[in-house]
């Protein structure tokens, strides 16, 4: 991952030094003969576009991530409560279904972005086991728990599809090299300490560029979404079978 980080800001500077070296070398790069109300308008609306479509992106992703995680807590909720309902022949399969979360589904959603099969099997054995038992008020609110976590694990399995409108990622790499291509254009010459300066311009823009589609799964990427909420309700299921509330 952090080979990634390196990589693309690599990529970006030599991109900038490639773009300096093509057009910083032309007559008019070099006398600056442009005209200077038409440079400062067109530097500011080439800066104003990739900052304003990276930090929609930044946002946007930022914004998913927390909701991603949110619904995660909603689930752990919801199978706390069907742990504090369910009878001591139930409890095990609830645990049995948010170990195969933790260790199992977040490896799958990050992976593939879809649900696990065998964790599906694990949280239907315990409805199938539920169901089995004589109809009372105490299984009543057993099911009426589990619909509450199925519910809710829907809706987590939901985020994995979530995503930005798709045309503003390469709107957010058209808009980094135009940035990177005023410069030259604009008059700045190649020369070593042009070419280092705008290299690290290049640098950092490619590594806000990289940065912007690894947010772009809730559940992948350095900054994601982890089981925290589940390993959460193991906590609170030892507890309760302790019977420490």
């Amino acid at each position: 991952m952090i080979l990634g980080f390196i990589l693309c800001a690599l990529i970006g500077g030599i991109i900038a030094v490639v773009l300096l070296a093509s057009f910083g070398r032309t007559h008019r790069s070099r006398e600056g003969t442009f005209s200077g109300g038409a440079l400062g308008f067109l530097g500011s609306a080439s800066l104003s576009s990739f900052i304003l479509v990276i930090a929609f992106l930044i946002a946007g992703s930022w914004s998913n991530i927390n909701t991603s995680k949110g619904h995660t807590f909603d689930e752990a909720r919801a199978l706390n409560a069907a742990y504090t309902d369910a009878d001591v022949t139930t409890r095990p399969l609830l645990t049995a279904y948010v170990t195969s979360v933790i260790h199992h589904e977040f490896a799958s959603m990050s992976s593939t972005g879809k649900a696990d099969n065998a964790t599906w099997a694990a949280l239907d054995k315990v409805r199938d086991h539920v169901l089995a038992m004589p109809v009372t008020p105490a299984q009543t609110q057993e099911l009426s728990d589990l619909d509450d976590v199925y519910t809710t694990r829907q809706i987590r399995l939901a985020d994995t599809s979530d995503s930005l409108p798709g045309p503003l990622y390469p709107a957010m790499v058209a808009t980094g090299l135009l940035v990177l291509l005023y410069a030259p254009i604009a008059g700045l010459t190649f020369q070593l300490r042009e070419a280092v300066a705008l290299g690290l311009v290049g640098a950092v823009v490619g590594f806000g560029i990289f940065m912007v589609f690894q947010m772009s799964h809730p559940y992948a990427g350095p900054v994601h979404v982890t089981p925290i909420a589940y390993t959460q309700s193991l906590t609170r299921f030892a507890q309760l079978s302790a019977g420490t509330s």
